[in-house]
């Protein structure tokens, strides 16, 4: 730390202007005053240097990509740094400080001598971090506690020709009683047939995903990729630091006003995997990003430029795909199914079977299923519905009745 100190005392010796390119949230703020301190001490104590006005020596860039683009624009439209959001930073790194003290105090008093493998001399705390850990372990105690308790279904399947066979789910759902489950099953074993009594098709749609913030990226990397937190965001920060991603620590789920969506579509048209797809969203028209929270730190994570399939390897390659096949699916149409219902009679007891059959991909066209599977992307347009089995149902008929085939 103190060779970066002299570097800049050093390099900013007799400068004239200062131009402030950290990053464009509180932190970095403070670190620009950091900045301030080393290079021009005396605007610490004179405002007019570092606010607009023609005394003003210190400029703040805001820009959330390291693309000429975005560099030109920010260079362009200078501001000044924030002050008051620096004092935050520091008004929170003391609160930390004093409340980390005076419960790390407290705990290890607490604590020592009450256990005799408890080996530390500090039992520290930390304002983030142990509510954290108590998530955690709150999580483990559940999973570690957890009697799983055996249960029964009624669930007959009827097979037509030229389809799989048909399982219909019990309307009671399950049972923790066999003796009662296994006479509702013999019921329905006398009769060997249910009645079809309702059918009911309709189109569901499957929402396309909100533009991704970093808890989002986190989260899609972890189950489509297999990758931890930590080297997720060091993957990212490299993709950003080469100028291929937007900055990866964010908090807004919609793109600012801005946002150019035509300029960055026409970025991936050489791609030779998403190219076409990307084409077409531009000839054909994208569909409008879904309204999602602009918190004003910086926009959502986003490919700042596009690559020809043999620039980037290994989790790079992984991580940039993910993106950019999010971004293409944030401005894709939804998706849409028809969901057929078939409602059922036999033995006294009601059952239901349900199946769907792909209409029009939308975004899934491009977002793939190895990722849509494992990442929950896009909302159900009914969340009271299930889902149903993926594939054509066999054409049934109100009042026809069907032998059971298990």
């Amino acid at each position: 730390k103190k060779g970066i100190v002299h570097l800049l005392q050093s390099e900013g010796k007799g400068v004239d202007y200062l131009v402030l390119w950290l990053d464009c949230d509180r932190e970095g703020e403070n670190i620009c005053f950091e900045v301030i301190s080393c290079v021009m001490p005396n605007a610490l104590s004179r405002p007019e240097l570092r606010t607009p006005g023609p005394l003003q020596k210190i400029f703040r860039a805001k820009f959330s990509a390291v693309t000429p683009a975005d560099i030109k624009k920010a260079m362009g439209s200078l501001g000044f740094p924030n002050e008051f959001e620096s004092l935050s930073v520091e008004a929170r790194q003391e609160l930390d400080l004093k409340v980390g003290v005076a419960f790390s105090r407290f705990q290890t008093r607490y604590f020592q001598g009450k256990y005799s493998d408890l080996d530390a001399r500090i039992v520290s705390y930390g304002p983030c971090q142990t509510p954290t850990l108590g998530f955690c372990v709150e999580r483990h105690v559940l999973i570690q506690t957890f009697t799983p308790e055996p249960f029964w279904r009624v669930q007959p399947e009827a097979k037509k020709p030229g389809y799989p066979p048909t399982r219909f789910e019990w309307e009671r759902g399950r049972m923790f009683d066999k003796r009662v489950a296994s006479v509702f099953r013999e019921l329905l074993l006398r009769e060997g047939r249910i009645a079809v009594t309702n059918i009911v098709k309709r189109e569901v749609k499957k929402g396309r995903p909100t533009p991704m913030n970093t808890v989002e990226m986190l989260k899609a990397c972890s189950k489509a990729l297999g990758m931890g937190p930590s080297h997720a965001m060091h993957t990212a920060e490299s993709l950003y630091l080469q100028g291929y991603l937007s900055y990866p620590r964010t908090e807004s789920t919609a793109y600012p006003g801005s946002y150019d969506i035509a300029e960055a579509l026409n970025m991936h048209t050489r791609n030779p995997v998403w190219g076409d797809y990307a084409t077409s969203l531009l000839h054909q028209g994208w569909t409008k990003p879904k309204g999602g929270v602009d918190v004003g730190d910086h926009p959502p994570i986003t490919p700042c430029r596009g690559t020809r399939g043999d620039e980037l390897y290994g989790e790079e390659a992984r991580l940039f795909d993910l993106v950019t096949r999010h971004f293409l699916a944030t401005i894709s149409p939804d998706a849409v199914y028809l969901q057929t219902r078939v409602e059922a009679a036999g033995g006294g007891e009601k059952f239901v079977a349900r199946g769907r059959i792909m209409v029009r991909p939308g975004w899934m066209a491009v977002m793939t299923m190895k990722y849509e599977e494992d990442v929950e992307y896009g909302d159900e347009e009914d969340e009271d519905d299930e889902r149903g089995d993926e594939g054509a149902m066999p054409e049934f008929r109100v009042g026809e009745t069907i032998e059971l085939t298990e």
